[in-house]
């Protein structure tokens, strides 16, 4: 089961996407460059997006019946950890598969 809120799951479904686009485009000698380039093109566009989506001005609004202030943040992450951290995390992975790749 995953488990996301906003739009914590594109980190996903960009990696997927890039893996079946990537296996698709290049030729069979170079396969293993897939997995690592893969993680490198999702992990930046967590990265990126994660930072701007998740920066977005939070609202303070007002309950009417208590009149408490409640504050509404953005909050787009995957499995509970936010999306910019999910690119750091798929970056090192990347990394990972390129050093097993040369090992």
């Amino acid at each position: 089961m995953i488990v996301w809120s906003g739009k914590g799951i594109l980190s996903v479904l960009i990696l997927v996407l890039a893996f079946v686009l990537l296996f698709a485009l290049l030729p069979a000698a170079h396969f293993q460059w897939a997995f690592s380039l893969s993680f490198f093109i999702a992990g930046a566009f967590s990265w990126f997006m994660g930072k701007k989506w998740n920066a977005q001005q939070s609202r303070i609004v007002i309950d009417k019946a208590s009149g408490q202030e409640i504050e509404l943040k953005t909050n787009h992450s995957l499995f509970w950890i936010k999306m910019q951290y999910w690119g750091i995390l798929f970056g090192i992975i990347g990394v990972l598969f390129l050093v097993l790749m040369f090992k």
